[in-house]
């Protein structure tokens, strides 16, 4: 018997450039990223704004090309500054938006853009947001953490002060959920798709100072978080393409818990890189992988090097210059 399965739309994303081969507009002003796009028409296959399509698009290529690192997940988990993060916001979008509005086509001319922007249809409206720096830098954070305590999860060796450690960032961080999900319900005038309820958000903070249960596995209070985590984000059906983008217009935050969701469900082979320089978070491509590049290989084995033999080298050096004196 013959499925045929078909695809309504070829991608899921929250706004395209408004120059053709470019990213998102991104300007930041004060505390927060000003975020323009085109509303998404959803008619390019395999769209670089489409987090999701480029998830699957990395982990193809993974081993052809020897890209570990090019997933949209890892690459939110891994931007560790500001810059970087911009750099994933004028690609995918915002992640959380203080708010968030469509405008008419009609207003386009009035942003100032280098280059030929695109020519607005009728059914082109302006998407814009505004995200907070500091929100984002927290979200980043979260994530890390929550990707780090799947790794940890993963290991044949759970370590319990590790796991804990990592909670204890989720819940610290975490607090501010409610608060944007009430920010959200004012400004689109309806319940959001997500919610951190006040029985998750406790539960999350009490296993953060909790000690191991005494009959229990200690891996259990990890696995309680990631759930109470990943049910925040409940997977959803929609009957159009309009609906479904009003899952995101505030953010795309959903999007990248749905790919956590899938690491936790069916964990990959991901580590951090042993450069104690770089330690970031890439997916590993054989058994005994230990950096990210071949560079961090070579820059984590010069410093090694040195650190063995500059003792003995220094030594030599000042045995000598006391010998002249």
């Amino acid at each position: 018997m013959m499925t045929i399965v078909e695809q309504i739309h070829p991608g899921f994303y929250w706004a395209e450039p408004l120059r053709a081969g470019a990213k998102l507009d991104v300007k930041r002003v004060g505390k927060d990223l000003h975020i323009t796009g085109l509303f998404p028409r959803y008619e390019v296959r395999d769209h670089p704004s489409d987090l999701i399509r480029q998830h699957e698009i990395a982990r193809q290529n993974r081993r052809s090309q020897r890209t570990g690192k090019d997933s949209p997940h890892i690459l939110f988990a891994n931007a560790n500054s500001d810059e970087k993060l911009i750099e994933f916001v004028g690609r995918f979008g915002p992640v959380v938006a203080r708010s968030a509005d469509v405008m008419p086509e009609s207003t386009l001319h009035l942003i100032n853009l280098p280059g030929k922007p695109l020519p607005p249809g009728p059914d082109r409206p302006l998407l814009t947001a505004k995200q907070d720096m500091q929100e984002l830098r927290n979200e980043r954070l979260i994530y890390s953490s929550a990707f780090a305590l799947i790794m940890e999860l993963a290991r044949s060796e759970f370590n319990y002060l590790s796991a804990q450690r990592l909670i204890g960032e989720i819940a610290s961080h975490i607090r501010d959920w409610p608060r944007q999900w009430k920010r959200e319900r004012l400004q689109s005038r309806r319940e959001p798709f997500w919610r951190l309820t006040a029985d998750s958000l406790q539960r999350i903070q009490q296993l953060s100072s909790s000690r191991p249960d005494t009959f229990l596995p200690p891996i259990l209070d990890a696995r309680i978080v990631m759930c109470e985590l990943l049910n925040v984000f409940r997977a959803t059906a929609f009957p159009n393409p309009l609906e479904m983008h009003s899952s995101i217009k505030h953010g795309i935050r959903p999007l990248l818990y749905s790919i956590l969701r899938r690491e936790f469900l069916h964990p990959h082979d991901v580590g951090v890189c042993a450069n104690t320089q770089c330690r970031e978070f890439f997916e590993v491509e054989r058994a005994d992988q230990q950096f990210c590049t071949p560079e961090c290989s070579l820059r984590q084995r010069q410093r090694e090097y040195w650190r063995k033999t500059g003792k003995k080298r220094r030594k030599k050096r000042l045995k000598l210059k006391t010998k002249h004196n």
